[in-house]
């Protein structure tokens, strides 16, 4: 593995939608990201008891446990991780919970390709800025 490899930062797309899925890693991959998938809450958990990631992007609407839920369990047991809801069911009121949650953005879909690739550049370089290496979140409507 050369040393771009190494540092690149790895990013966990849990989509339930394979043609989604298939998208977002290409997208993200040619962005230069490594790129892990999963595709339920379920399964992104148990790969984050395996590896680490530096960026959850996560579909909201997914059988079984949503995006919300798992925005829940991994604020409990990674705070400092960094997620990123994509939902096509966008309202004032899911928008407000999920940053009170603890999201850092949130994509409407149908989205652009070029931006997943600013919004997740974006808050990898907040985190690359912060003293402790963690991205500390803004309250909502602060774009600095």
């Amino acid at each position: 593995m050369s040393a771009s490899q190494k540092n690149r930062k790895k990013i966990l797309v849990v989509e339930d939608d394979v043609v989604a899925l298939d998208l977002l890693e290409e997208i993200l991959k040619k962005g230069g990201f490594a790129v892990s998938v999963s595709q339920s809450a379920e399964e992104a958990i148990a790969h984050l008891d395996r590896e680490e990631a530096s960026l959850i992007l996560t579909d909201l609407r997914m059988p079984g446990r949503s995006g919300m839920d798992l925005l829940r369990s991994i604020k409990k047991d990674h705070p400092d991780l960094p997620v990123i809801i994509l939902t096509a069911f966008g309202d004032e009121h899911l928008w407000v919970e999920a940053l009170s949650l603890g999201a850092i953005d949130l994509i409407p879909k149908p989205f652009k390709k070029q931006e997943i690739i600013e919004v997740v550049q974006r808050t990898l370089d907040a985190i690359g800025r912060s003293p402790s290496g963690h991205l500390k979140q803004s309250p909502p409507g602060n774009t600095d």
